[in-house]
């Protein structure tokens, strides 16, 4: 024993007391924390406080590890007190992704998946769940139809897929449902985006878009909790666009040979007169807890908000209620429900048109008229004398009628009183399940949904006298009635075991659905008197003008589904998932789909060979897979439906004989959009979890795009839907972040990039016309070519002699015609990007959030080449050529010619960069507030949407539209409005 003793006194230094304290980043001590020396079997746990006590002497390696914490290794040396801050490690605070009928751990998932947490949505002022989530994931692009309230969004995972519907699948709580704008976001627990097909998959001929999961917020066990959030902004126009002023209106007329203009003293700058300050606001309340068996979250929030262009007659106002609860019956029986209700009213006004919409008016209407007239001038005082109706101000003032500009342009001021419009919606979405466990590893799951909306769309029209071109003589009032109802019951059992060092998770399941869409229209006139008291059907003055319609439309769909999931010691994974769909909407020959899905991960850094110094984790993973759509699959084009009513023929006695013909021609073998994926990918995490790195390489084909067949007229009849054509969109998704609580100052910055390429790989017979703008073919679905590019004239620079375009002979056929119009845009961006910077310091906090696209172009559709005295935009004035600035950029002063408004001079390079967020907020300190019985509180400001960089001249480079074929072209957009927000959050 003494020579032992005396051996171990000389191999290693003596053991001493190590002492100290673990706490996690915010200071807390973290009690049952792990400590032990490496290679040994010595070791303790943190107390309740987090503190500690081991003996180990300086050669020793203290390992310190807890769940949901990075893992900590410190050499001894000649320290006798060690204290630990814990880093949460961020593989574990994201432990688990929401996939489609369950959860995963995310180090064992094998797909391409993105999740944004709901904390980064808690103090955004968006409207819509949708537009919360804008830049903050990569691959994923929401593009606003419009900056007007309650505005909807187009939601594009990896591209375009289809000239159709593209938007994703939307899986709240488990149910499915077609828009998520009845979600407040601060009931957002997370958005889970399953981008590859392999996590579509499962979804079957719904997850062609890609699918996006919302987790709402629920209940914990403990003290039942408070929240209360409000917000308060206004908002403003944040664009430099600027009009000719009267006197270089009056030179660009003179110059272009379009007539005399007179000055009359008056000189309207119509956008300053348009734009206007608008108030919105924000409430959320919430009220969760539970014990260890039950929990809940009830909530309500009160949105508000009105509009930079119209006020409140473009006013947007949501209430929303929610209830989620679960509980534990037994230990082999979960019950719970997730529902919520929702009741907006969005007020209109006329947008994305060029001929009624009060921003592309404003645009287009001379400076020399005036906003109102003082007195009764002799031109309206004869078209009052002729029966006519000129609209007044609230001050009694006629409103100002065009000078020069003839046609539908009108005094946007005096068109905002036409407009009275207002659709009001109510939607139940919800879903009630149980869960049954009635062995190890097995459970059983029921649950019914419901997707429940009325919507009524009801609207009037006063008369008014704007000019021979733009009157209304006779009121009038419509009501459009929609009813979406949608059940969904699914049932579905999640069996894992494990077999030594293999994983298996097993999921099968069934699911049925029925959607019904009755509509119903009714349009009456004239009104007793104008008034919206007066609206109304029954308060009509004749039945000469009466018409109804409506329509029905019934889907049913059936399906079964299942998935493998197997890993193989944490460190090979593998997925297999299928899905067979029986829709009513397919063909009669064909009633069913099935799609298939495979995918392959492996943890490297789990390999005893792999040794990187400073890299935890490194996974690299692949997917290949198919999904379908039937969003754009009408049915029942294999059938034959009968018109007998006013179809006649001669007959061999010269009478006439009655007749029947098809109503338009069949095709049996149409079938729904198919998007086959490959996707590569890699998940790296280093520093100790605070680097982390994830890289996506995807290729996707969308094939069977849906489209109106073409052919000869001489076929007399309308021809079916039929599969056309082919998309193709590939790039590379990557998303990079770091953070760091080591210390009192505590920061966080994560970026995302993803790039695009977009083609046409084939197609069925001529090329496709989109959209038309003005009697010219725009934008066209074409092989070779992004879908829905530009079409025009391609100019090379500007004649220095006569100041015209110098158009390309594309064809080469030595003269200039409407067959040398070609590719001269893409509205697609090459890539989007977002980037947020979060800071604490103390109380302090600072959040920075910047959004943005590059590469995708814009065309400047609001120009009225028929209407040669219409307003044009400064820029076009100020670099216009002219003979003494032959070397100009742009031509010389033109009202008509299509070589200018239908060629790439109307496109721009619509690259931004959105500061879409800089919020500073501070938490008062706990011992204030706690006096007032307040848990916590902060107030905070922020400037939103305030700050736009780019080249694009026109109002917004968001371009944005609710028609599919036309995104990218400028109508006049409503522009995304500025906000600056003041906000408070209470917690009790």
């Amino acid at each position: 024993m003494v020579l032992c003793s005396v051996a171990i006194t000389f191999g290693q230094s003596p053991s001493k007391e190590i002492t100290g304290k673990i706490t996690d980043s915010s200071g807390f001590g973290i009690p049952g924390v792990n400590i032990s020396l490496k290679t040994t079997t010595m070791g303790t746990v943190s107390d309740i406080d987090g503190n500690y006590s081991i003996s180990a002497n300086s050669e020793n390696v203290i390992v310190y590890s807890f769940i949901g914490y990075t893992t900590q290794e410190i050499l001894v040396g000649d320290q006798s007190s060690i204290n630990v801050i814990m880093s949460e490690d961020a593989l574990s605070v994201d432990e688990v992704v929401v996939i489609g009928y369950g959860i995963q751990k995310k180090a064992l998932n094998t797909g391409s998946i993105s999740s944004v947490k709901g904390e980064e949505l808690q103090n955004t002022p968006a409207s819509r769940a949708d537009q919360a989530i804008q830049g903050r994931t990569a691959g994923v692009s929401v593009l606003s139809n419009s900056g007007s309230p309650g505005a909807g969004t187009k939601i594009r995972i990896r591209g375009v897929n289809s000239n159709g519907n593209s938007n994703p699948l939307f899986i709240v709580d488990g149910m499915k449902t077609g828009d998520i704008n009845n979600i407040d976001p601060g009931d957002i627990e997370s958005f889970d985006v399953l981008k590859d097909a392999a996590s579509a998959a499962i979804y079957g001929t719904e997850g062609a878009n890609g699918v996006i999961i919302i987790t709402t917020k629920s209940g914990k066990a403990g003290e039942a909790k408070i929240s209360y959030d409000f917000q308060y902004g206004l908002q403003s126009s944040r664009s430099d666009l600027e009009l000719m002023n009267a006197k270089e209106y009056q030179q660009w007329m003179q110059e272009s040979g379009a007539g005399t203009v007179t000055q009359n003293g008056t000189d309207t700058d119509w956008l300053d007169e348009v734009f206007e300050v608008a108030p919105m606001q924000k409430h959320h309340l919430s009220y969760t807890g539970g014990t260890e068996k039950s929990t809940y979250m009830i909530s309500g929030s009160y949105f508000s908000q009105n509009g930079i262009v119209g006020d409140d007659k473009a006013k947007y106002e949501r209430i929303t209620a929610r209830v989620n609860a679960k509980s534990n019956l037994k230990e082999w029986l979960e019950v719970g429900n997730n529902f919520s209700f929702s009741h907006s009213k969005q007020k209109y006004i006329g947008e994305d048109d060029e001929y009624r919409s009060v921003v592309n008016n404003a645009l287009l209407i001379d400076p020399l008229t005036p906003i109102t007239y003082d007195g009764t001038p002799a031109n309206v005082q004869t078209l009052l004398d002729g029966g006519n109706t000129i609209l007044k101000d609230k001050n009694g003032r006629y409103y100002g009628l065009a000078e020069y500009v003839t046609g539908e342009t009108a005094n946007p001021l005096a068109l905002l009183q036409t407009y009275h419009n207002t659709i009001t919606q109510d939607k139940v979405l919800g879903m009630a399940y149980a869960t049954v466990k009635p062995i190890k590893g097995l459970s059983f799951t029921t649950r019914v949904g419901l997707d429940l909306t009325y919507q009524t769309q009801h609207s009037w029209a006063p008369t008014y006298y704007f000019s021979s071109e733009s009157q209304n003589s006779a009121t009038s009032v419509d009501d459009n009635i929609n009813k979406w109802y949608t059940w969904l019951w699914e049932n579905f059992a999640t069996y894992n075991t494990k077999v030594g060092d293999h994983d298996f998770t097993i999921l099968a399941g069934y699911s049925a659905e029925e959607n019904q869409e009755p509509n119903y229209t009714m349009h009456s006139g004239p009104l007793i008197a104008e008034g919206d008291q007066y609206a109304y059907q029954e308060h009509t003055t004749s039945d000469e003008f009466d018409r109804t319609g409506g329509g029905f439309v019934n889907h049913t769909m059936t399906s079964y589904f299942g998935r493998l999931s197997y890993n193989y010691l944490n460190r090979y994974m593998m997925e297999l998932s299928i899905r067979r769909d029986a829709a009513d909407a397919f063909p009669t020959n064909d009633k069913s789909a099935v799609f298939s899905a495979a995918s392959l991960g492996w943890i490297v850094s789990e390999e005893d060979f792999f040794d990187i110094k400073g890299i935890d984790y490194l996974k690299l993973r692949g997917s290949w897979g198919q999904n379908g759509s039937r969003s754009n699959l009408p049915g029942n084009e294999d059938r034959e439906f009968w018109v007998f009513s006013g179809i006649q023929y001669p007959g061999a006695d010269d009478a006439y004989q009655p007749g029947a013909e098809i109503d338009k021609l069949t095709n049996p073998n149409l079938k729904w959009e198919t998007t086959e994926q490959l996707d590569l990918g890699l998940d790296l995490r280093s520093l100790n979890g605070k680097l982390s790195f994830s890289m996506d390489y995807y290729n996707k084909k969308t094939k069977d795009l849906i489209f109106v067949k073409q052919g000869p007229l001489s076929v007399g009849n309308e021809f079916p839907y039929a599969n056309a054509g082919t998309v193709t969109n590939k790039g590379f998704d990557f998303e990079l972040g770091y953070r760091n609580n080591d210390n009192e100052f505590k920061y966080s910055v994560n970026l995302n990039l993803s790039t695009l390429d977009n083609e046409v790989t084939k197609q069925a017979g001529s090329p496709i016309v989109g959209d038309n703008l003005r009697g010219h073919d725009l934008t066209w679905f074409e092989k070779g070519y992004p879908i829905w590019y530009f079409k025009g004239y391609k100019t090379n620079g500007i004649d220095n002699d006569t100041g015209a375009p110098i158009v390309v002979d594309v064809n080469k056929d030595g003269e200039i015609s409407a067959a040398d119009q070609t590719y001269i845009g893409d509205p697609h961006a090459d890539f989007l990007y977002g980037a947020t910077f979060n800071a604490q310091y103390k109380g302090f906090d600072f959040n920075l959030f910047i959004q943005g696209s590059q590469g995708n172009d814009v065309f400047m559709g609001w120009f009225r080449s028929d209407r040669p005295f219409s307003n044009k935009p400064k820029f076009m004035y100020d670099d216009r050529w002219t003979a003494s600035n032959p070397n100009a950029s742009r031509p010389a002063a033109d009202n008509t010619s299509d070589y200018v408004y239908r060629s790439d001079l109307m496109v721009s390079d619509a690259s931004y960069m959105r500061i879409k967020q800089i919020q500073l907020g501070y938490t008062l300190p706990k011992l204030t507030t706690q006096k007032a019985g307040i848990d916590r509180a902060r107030v905070f400001v922020s400037l939103d949407d305030f700050f736009t960089f780019t080249d694009y001249e026109g109002l917004d480079p968001e371009a944005g539209s609710s028609t599919n074929t036309r995104q990218g072209v400028d109508r006049g957009i409503y522009p995304i409005s500025g906000k600056v927000i003041f906000g408070v959050s209470l917690n009790f």
